[in-house]
């Protein structure tokens, strides 16, 4: 298994590591709300982790150890549908 790690040379690093999850932060689950009866769930990433703001991201969901879990893969070589449109005006 990868593990990804902050350096502050590179964005991310990725070393080997033993199966299974590591925790890297714990947090609680805000409400994040945009206009009058809307909002969306926010989680929050360590300080150290915000250069990875405005890359584009896939979210899975699934179960680990009976419990909701969400798996969430940055991809900074992907380019976002919007910077897709503005790269073909």
């Amino acid at each position: 298994m990868l593990i990804a790690n902050y350096d502050s040379n590179n964005l991310v690093g990725f070393t080997k590591g033993e199966m299974g999850l590591l925790e890297t932060y714990r947090s609680k689950i805000s409400l994040h709300r945009t206009k009058a009866g809307y909002s969306h769930p926010s989680i929050r990433l360590p300080h150290t982790f915000s250069l990875l703001a405005g890359l584009p991201t896939r979210i899975h969901q699934t179960v680990y150890d009976g419990a909701l879990a969400f798996l969430v893969l940055v991809s900074p070589q992907e380019k976002t549908s919007e910077s897709l449109k503005s790269s073909a005006v």
